[in-house]
């Protein structure tokens, strides 16, 4: 009798073993489905509050879903991190000072910029009531064991450990993702403890969950939750049984016959099996019960089954067969449903009839169930996906009204002046018509609708056959209903700070009212209060967009301004980069049939072009705007002090005049006049060289540094009517008292501007800053051998282009812009590495850089709106470009393409004037 007992009660084991283990699984694999579809969604790339918190409504709705995960938890390398939890512990509601109506709970954690933690409250309807900063919580998870653990190749099961703020043991769930974030859940060991407890026969009945180093992860023993928790530390069988019984566990081999022990004096029967947690974790199942009550019920038992056993089998064997099916493949398929869903897996079972009123209850909720989760992950996967504003409304109005099964679906927005309420979108289920055009805007103070503002302003709640829309006949008409067929509800639509920000009406037959009324409306209110604060948070990111681009078109603007020798080149350049690109973009031929353009790369390669020169801001305009050789900014004391020479000469030569009689003899009078001549001579030289419109030749050099050498003398003192930094510079140079002889071009210590900023040069540009900031040496700018410009303007010019990679690589621009500084600080690159300011080459620039090079050139070769030069015409123009891809300046099959698709001849018609467009001939210029 006991061995067959003992057989009975092993099989018993078994079968508790594998009902335990698989209602493990059944109640954690969701979790692990959950965390592993969390690693590849966008969640795990969200970078702002706004973003993150986009997400809280999917979180809440899996914890619902996952009674036994406390918290689900996202955690960033760089320190950040974001949660939402439930919120049931006493101690933790009281630490976060939360409201007494709070259920959940989304905190975030923001270490980059501000290093702040901000928890928001909700209530057990998912609605907002308010949030606070954490000054004081400081809880980094990349701390813990689990973090450090995580991989991207698995989901893994952590060790136990105190959870301090709930006070409670529990284990952590994590995978990391491929950008390292690592995605977490919580699961209290008390919860799976409720697992262990359902399973439970007899009284005395033990089931303890351990791994093979002893730690306990739950048991139904109600000691457990007491065993050390005061000194937060993890529970080892050791908590739980004496020395003698842990010698006896040690003893029974795994998954073997049930073998006794002494516990107390008492025996026992145990037995240890092995649980499958996940494919990657197995944990040890010790099933235990005293000999006492094992063979107490032994003799019930068998006298009960032995009369039942033969009853049952007469009577069962002809209806169960009937019966199972009939009931049995209904409960199965739905069944598999409920698992399907529980897994995120929507896909549709074929269900079998039943006239069982309560299967077929279960198998339409069910459908009903997966319908609602199925259309709220598809709106949230779309929302999150789409970044056009416009094109938000339109998808936010289609796929409510889908979801919904509304009849129509009108969406209104308050304007940004907040004073008028106007339609923004319609949809009618009977024609797909979205014609907003006969739809009426109306004013706020509008006493037409005085009830309906109230409704949405004031109290701020649903409300039912109110329409702002007001549906006249030739509405009803589109909609297939007249008016007493019309139902319908408007749900005011808030931000995040519960502001009214508009309306979403949603339009049925009368019919569903009673239906929607009772099992629809809070799905309803859910749908449509997130997408409420997905629009406000994308209306909020493209004001800030808005904002962006128009400091960006103010500055390259302000740029433009500051001196007309750019002739809105900053705004110019733009518009044809992105020309070009977007025509390399479109071309299916060799080398451009691989490089394609996303809306995320037209806009990092947009904002680029109008960013190309930002660095010009800090070049002086004097040197931007120098048009001779000898300009610069000049203190007119020294042009006067001359004058004042020349009046002192003037006034001896009256003397010598009066005093010879005011004559001079021929003699005289004929070296005079050849004196006169040679200077207006070289004077003239030194005017036309001074234009720098030519090439200075070396004979005209040689004859600068003659002319220069000449001397007259200074009878006034040259330190006079100075500043006190031209006065140190000119001390400095050691100056003797007048009178004195001095040259006529003078290039001395004075005129050397010393260089004030010693900044640590970056080794990726290649241009070396000169010794001094400038040179205005007289003789040293005449002998400039082309354009106006020496070697220290010549770089302070150049340095623009650094300058405006050090300014936007400073910018925090997302990952997806990333390469906004590569691609503005690129169009002074040549193709052969010659280039500047890194001396890059063809294939290590990116396409859209090569292209900006291209636009760079021929806008400031086509130019009509700079004083200092003549606009080249179409031809000239060209030619030149084609001269420079011979020079492998610039990228020859761009530079095709630009001429074969004719974006020249389309800029030329916008922005040229009608002299410059000749007729060109391409097949001269292409290669």
């Amino acid at each position: 009798m006991n061995h067959l007992l003992l057989e009975a009660t092993s099989s018993i084991f078994s079968r508790v073993s594998t009902e335990t283990s698989n209602l493990i699984r059944s109640e954690y694999r969701p979790v692990f489905n959950a965390i592993s579809k969390l690693t590849k969604r966008d969640i795990v790339h969200t970078e702002t509050l706004e973003h993150r918190n986009a997400y809280f409504t999917e979180l809440a709705m899996l914890l619902d879903l996952h009674k036994h995960v406390s918290t689900y938890r996202i955690t960033f390398p760089n320190g950040d991190w974001f949660g939402v939890g439930i919120l049931g512990n006493s101690l933790f509601r009281k630490r976060l000072n939360a409201p007494e109506s709070t259920y959940y709970f989304f905190i975030n954690h923001n270490s980059v910029i501000e290093n702040k933690t901000t928890v928001f409250f909700y209530d057990d309807q998912a609605r907002f009531i308010r949030s606070d900063e954490l000054n004081e919580h400081q809880y980094d998870p990349r701390n813990e064991n689990w973090f450090k653990n995580s991989n991207k190749e698995k989901i893994v099961l952590s060790k136990p450990r105190y959870f301090s703020g709930l006070q409670q043991f529990g284990l952590t769930l994590h995978k990391k993702a491929e950008n390292n974030v690592v995605v977490s859940a919580d699961i209290l060991m008390e919860k799976l403890s409720h697992v262990l407890k359902s399973t439970t026969i007899y009284p005395s009945s033990l089931r303890v969950l351990y791994d093979e180093k002893s730690i306990v992860y739950a048991s139904n023993a109600p000691s457990l939750a007491l065993i050390k928790k005061e000194e937060s530390k993890i529970i080892n069988l050791s908590d739980l049984f004496n020395p003698e019984v842990l010698n006896s566990i040690n003893h029974i081999n795994l998954d073997q016959e049930i073998q006794p022990y002494q516990n107390n004096g008492e025996k026992w029967y145990g037995k240890i099996f092995s649980v499958q947690i996940n494919t990657e974790r197995t944990l040890n199942l010790l099933i235990a019960v005293k000999e006492s009550e094992l063979l107490s019920s032994a003799y019930i038992i068998r006298q009960q089954t032995i009369l039942w056993s033969f009853v049952i089998l007469i009577l069962s064997i002809p209806c169960v067969y009937f019966l199972s099916q009939r009931i049995s493949k209904p409960m199965q398929q739905a069944t598999e449903q409920a698992r399907l869903i529980s897994t995120f897996d929507f896909s549709s079972i074929d269900q079998t009839p039943t006239k069982i009123l309560e299967i077929e209850n279960l198998t339409r909720s069910i459908s009903s169930m997966k319908s609602a989760i199925e259309n709220y992950f598809n709106l949230t996967n779309s929302i999150s996906k789409e970044n056009d504003f416009d094109e938000l409304i339109k998808l936010i109005g289609r796929s409510t009204a889908e979801a919904t099964k509304a009849n129509a679906a009108y969406l209104y927005l308050v304007n940004d002046a907040e004073t008028h309420i106007e339609p923004q979108f319609a949809w009618r289920a009977t024609t797909q018509n979205e014609d907003i055009s006969q739809l009426e805007s109306f004013a706020l103070n509008d006493e037409k609708i005085a009830k309906i503002i109230e409704h949405m302003m004031i109290k701020k709640k649903p409300f039912e056959n109110l329409n702002i829309n007001l549906l006249d006949k030739q509405e009803q008409g589109k909609l297939g209903l007249n008016s007493e067929q019309i139902w319908s509800i408007t749900f005011p639509l808030f931000s995040r700070e519960k502001q009214t920000i508009g309306a979403m009406v949603l339009v049925f037959d009368v019919k569903e009212s009673e239906y929607i009324r009772h099992t629809q409306f809070h799905y309803f209110e859910s749908l449509v209060n997130y997408t409420a604060i997905a629009l406000d948070g994308r209306k909020m990111q493209q004001n800030q967009k808005n904002l962006l681009d128009s400091f960006i078109q103010i500055m390259a603007s302000a740029i433009d301004t500051k001196s007309p020798y750019t002739g809105n080149h900053c705004q110019k350049v733009p518009l044809l980069t992105q020309w070009l690109s977007q025509v390399a973009s479109d071309s299916s031929t060799p080398p451009f049939n691989d490089f394609k353009l996303s809306s995320t790369q037209q806009e990092e390669l947009r904002i680029a072009s109008w960013l190309h020169d930002c660095g010009k801001i800090t070049t002086p305009e004097y040197i931007v705007d120098k048009a001779t050789k000898l300009e610069t900014i000049y203190n007119r004391i020294h042009e006067i002090r001359t004058r004042f020479e020349v009046l002192k000469r003037d006034a001896e030569i009256k003397q010598w005049k009066q005093a010879f009689n005011n004559t001079l003899p021929d003699e005289y009078r004929e070296e005079l006049e050849q004196e006169w001549q040679r200077l207006d001579e070289e004077f003239a030289l030194i005017a036309r060289v001074n234009v720098g419109d030519e090439f200075l030749s070396e004979q005209d050099a040689e004859k600068i540094q003659k002319i220069g050498q000449q001397t007259w003398v200074q009878t006034l003192d040259n330190s006079l009517g100075l500043a006190w930094e031209e006065k140190a510079r000119l001390n400095s140079s050691n100056n003797i008292r007048v009178p004195l002889t001095v040259t006529l071009l003078q290039d001395n210590q004075s005129h050397l501007i010393p260089r004030t900023t010693n900044t640590d040069q970056d080794p990726r540009f290649t241009l070396q800053p000169p010794e001094y900031t400038n040179n205005i040496g007289e003789a040293y700018n005449l002998s400039i051998q082309r354009g106006t410009l020496n070697n220290e303007e010549r770089f302070t010019i150049n340095d623009h282009i650094i300058q405006t990679i050090k300014m936007l690589e400073a910018l925090p621009f997302p990952k997806t812009m990333k390469d906004v500084p590569k691609i503005a600080g690129g169009h002074h690159e040549k193709v052969d590495g010659t280039g500047y300011p890194m001396g890059l080459k063809a294939e290590e620039m990116p396409l859209t850089a090569r292209a900006m090079a291209i636009a760079d050139i021929f806008e400031a070769l086509t130019s009509h709106d700079r004083p200092y030069k003549k606009a080249k015409t179409l031809t000239e123009s060209l030619k030149i470009m084609s001269f420079m891809v011979k020079d492998k300046h610039i990228d020859k099959a761009l530079f095709n393409l630009f001429l074969t698709s004719g974006l020249y001849l389309k800029y030329a018609e916008i922005h040229l004037n009608p002299e410059q467009c000749d007729d060109v001939d391409i097949n001269n210029y292409l290669s």
